[in-house]
């Protein structure tokens, strides 16, 4: 159809070439947009703004004026599910990070420093992803770091030298995917499917502390401290997130069908929300685990092993 380019176009040279293209979706300050409407389609967006062709109508005109894109938040277009799935993502963070310190933490005995930190490292991250709506990237970046802090944490609580090695990795890993997406070069949209897998990249890195956790514990063992359930529950919705949004499934079949609601971009930040969500609950049965019994460090391994696989 005319309106959708083909998914093999992207725009050439430097992102930000054609910022100052003149175009009818660009609107003067003083102009309304009662005037043009508050939405337009893919053929009236200037170059700089093109991404999906298949998302065909529904998409906010260039105001050049952060009042006008504020009034966006109350009418209807195709980032609205975006803009309020991150919105009332971050919301729900924000409010969950002081109950679960009162409610939860304050219950559990022996809870130190070290604990609230690698909590709130992954509450921090999952904020960011949601609050840095001109940087997803970053956002994206700093939840996947947070969420293997508390992870890497409490898999080896009781090693200290490996929590500061995978940590440390985890932490040079984030900062290098930050060095190689946030390149100009890499922002265009045929680049899609490379930061979309070193994105990934960076999430399966996390099997190396896992695999050593299981062979250090034994399977059951690591299975608790770590809540494995979690976080492979966690790791899948992020993976099946990433893959739709990478793909363009399901408006890539249907253009202009998925305009304003379950286009792949939205179906990813629901994922991207149930996996905060999952992963946050497994963060706090880890903790439970190590604080609400009669584990300690001071107890051989081998003993530790013993009591959760007979």
């Amino acid at each position: 159809m005319d309106e959708v380019a083909s998914f093999d176009q992207a725009n050439d040279g430097d992102p930000e070439k054609g910022r100052q293209d003149q175009c009818c979706s660009q609107l003067p300050e003083d102009t309304s947009q009662d005037d043009l409407g508050r939405t337009c389609s893919w053929n009236d967006l200037p170059q700089w703004m093109r991404d999906n062709p298949a998302i065909v109508t529904g998409y906010r005109r260039a105001t050049n004026s952060y009042r006008k894109c504020m009034r966006s938040l109350l009418y209807l277009h195709n980032e609205t599910v975006n803009i309020w799935s991150h919105l009332l993502g971050a919301i729900a963070f924000v409010i969950i990070a002081p109950v679960a310190y009162y409610k939860i933490v304050g219950a559990l005995n022996a809870v130190q420093w070290t604990d609230i930190t690698v909590l709130y490292a992954f509450v921090a991250g999952a904020i960011a992803s949601s609050r840095w709506v001109r940087c997803d990237y970053l956002g994206i970046i700093f939840l996947i770091v947070g969420s293997f802090y508390p992870a890497i944490f409490y898999g080896f609580y009781c090693h200290s030298t490996l929590q500061i090695i995978y940590i440390s990795l985890i932490t040079v890993l984030g900062a290098s995917t930050i060095v190689g997406v946030m390149r100009p070069k890499f922002q265009l949209p045929q680049f899609r499917w490379v930061r979309s897998v070193l994105f990934l990249a960076l999430g399966l890195s996390g099997l190396c502390p896992i695999i050593h956790a299981i062979v250090l514990y034994g399977f059951t063992l690591a299975r608790q401290s770590m809540a494995l359930n979690y976080m492979f529950c966690m790791g899948a919705t992020y993976v099946l997130g990433t893959l739709i949004y990478s793909t363009r499934v399901p408006e890539r079949f249907s253009p202009g069908k998925f305009d304003n609601f379950m286009a792949s971009h939205q179906i990813f930040h629901i994922c991207v929300l149930i996996g905060c969500t999952v992963h946050f609950l497994g963060v706090i049965k880890s903790m439970a685990f190590w604080h609400n019994g009669d584990l300690s460090c001071d107890i051989p391994l081998d003993q530790i092993r013993t009591m959760y696989t007979t």
